[in-house]
């Protein structure tokens, strides 16, 4: 069994396209030399923001059970129309448009 180690150095690379950081030893480019252009990120919803940044017991507690919260979410069920793709390969699941997860 080969246990060596595989370095790609320090996240410290900027790209002068995007200004993305990347690896040292990464050779892929991140945005193909300024081809690829994403939206901006839109402004986070002022709820989250404040449970996010504040300093009171609400959002302390959602700070501090974050992880449960996601975990929860992560396992919850959706309804969906499964239409089997035509040909022999293999199965994929699709998704098209927006997935909601209602909870109640």
């Amino acid at each position: 069994m080969n246990n060596e180690q595989f370095n790609i150095g320090l996240m410290n690379v900027i790209c002068r396209f995007c200004s993305a950081y990347r690896f040292q030893g990464e050779l892929l480019n991140c945005c193909h030399n300024g081809k690829v252009h994403l939206p901006s990120l839109q402004e986070c919803p002022l709820l989250l923001r404040r449970l996010l940044e504040c300093d009171n017991h609400e959002a302390r507690n959602y700070r501090d059970n974050i992880r449960n919260y996601n975990a929860a979410f992560s396992f919850a069920s959706f309804g969906a129309d499964v239409i089997m793709p035509p040909g022999r390969g293999p199965y994929c699941f699709r998704l098209q448009s927006q997935l909601i997860i209602e909870i109640v």
